[in-house]
């Protein structure tokens, strides 16, 4: 089931999966893949690549994480609330999804095992390629984590990190977006 899923910048979009108040504070290595996500998050920023974000029935598990929000202004980014587990059962998304000529998604967020898992399953059968950052994902136990990973390679999940996933986006040390997304870098 291996796929050689190259990306290029014409063709993908960003999904963060429900980055929210009430659980980020309870997964692994929140702090790391925190920053992880911010990279992520403003390289693709840089390269005009669309964003969307979803968020798990924010009326029980909260908002966006206010850093996030802050950086991902709701007046200029899709934000969706579901209260499936996988982003692909909010029929509004599924609709934006099935719309969007991009045909790879780069997937962050939380939890790997529940919803990013999810989605991706989801996505993969849609025909859709997929990438997930492994560190820019989490849960609340390791154990959950590396299983969701070995589980999304399994069915053809590209496994990748933000920094190999933004220099593949640039492509060339001669695009005007090279220098913005190397200093993010550092």
């Amino acid at each position: 089931m291996k796929k050689n899923i190259q990306i290029h910048k014409e063709s993908t979009a960003l999904l963060v999966i429900d980055i929210q108040d009430r659980l980020y504070s309870h997964v692994e290595r929140s702090c790391e893949v925190f920053q992880s996500v911010m990279k992520i998050i403003k390289g693709c920023k840089i390269l005009h690549l669309p964003i969307f974000i979803t968020e798990q029935y924010p009326e029980k598990m909260g908002k966006t994480l206010l850093e996030l929000r802050e950086e991902l202004p709701e007046e200029e980014y899709s934000y969706f609330s579901k209260t499936g587990f996988s982003c692909m059962k909010s029929e509004e998304f599924k609709k934006e999804v099935l719309a969007r000529p991009e045909t790879k998604w780069i997937l962050i967020g939380i939890e790997a095992h529940v919803c990013v898992l999810q989605t991706a399953k989801d996505l993969v059968a849609m025909g859709k390629d997929v990438v997930v950052l492994n560190d820019a994902i989490t849960s609340r136990s390791i154990y959950d984590y590396s299983t969701a990973i070995a589980e999304m390679r399994d069915i053809g999940v590209r496994v990748s990190t933000v920094e190999t996933v933004l220099f593949e986006l640039v492509a060339d040390s001669k695009a005007p977006e090279f220098k913005a997304i190397s200093g993010l870098i550092k």
